[in-house]
């Protein structure tokens, strides 16, 4: 038999590898801090805003073009309340799933010099945002731009310029 050198074939039984002592410390510090910085970095305050946000421009968009095409009815606008912004059209009756519910976390606010645009205005046959007056007494465009402002999570702002133009972000 060939003499083998003993000491080179060691029985080496070394593990590599977490303890389990070690492994559930490493869970309960995962756990610990999901449950304190989840909501921060995964809540939806921010997404129900942005949702808003884009039914409400979407909203003035279909408005804006209804009074665009129909010269004959100058009352194509929008109501605004602190629980929901509504489509005004000439007096007709408006289906539930056409209302926007604002979020009851969130607020709503209008900046504009138009009269009564805290809670609504119209648009004109140019597209132009003009007072509730005006489904009496035509206005012309560029009297004022109109600023709807969503509080909350996240500030939202949503532009109407005085020449009809309708963007996100705030009017300057």
């Amino acid at each position: 038999m060939p003499m083998t050198n003993f000491h080179s074939r060691q029985n080496v039984n070394y593990q590599q590898g977490f303890t389990l002592v070690e492994l559930i410390i490493v869970i309960v510090l995962v756990g610990i801090l999901a449950v304190t910085a989840g909501p921060r970095i995964f809540g939806s305050g921010g997404v129900d805003q942005v949702v808003t946000e884009r039914q409400l421009i979407s909203l003035l968009r279909l408005q804006q073009q209804r009074a665009m095409q129909d010269m004959a009815n100058p009352c194509y606008g929008i109501s605004i309340t602190s629980a929901q912004v509504s489509p005004v059209e000439c007096g007709a009756s408006i289906n539930t799933a056409r209302l926007i519910q604002v979020p009851s976390a969130n607020g709503i606010n209008v900046v504009s010099s138009i009269s009564g645009a805290a809670t609504g205005f119209y648009f004109n046959a140019l597209g132009c945002p003009v007072s509730t007056n005006h489904a009496t007494v035509a206005e012309s465009c560029g009297q004022s731009s109109v600023e709807i402002q969503m509080t909350g999570a996240n500030a939202r702002q949503i532009c109407v310029q005085s020449q009809g133009y309708i963007r996100p972000g705030a009017c300057s």
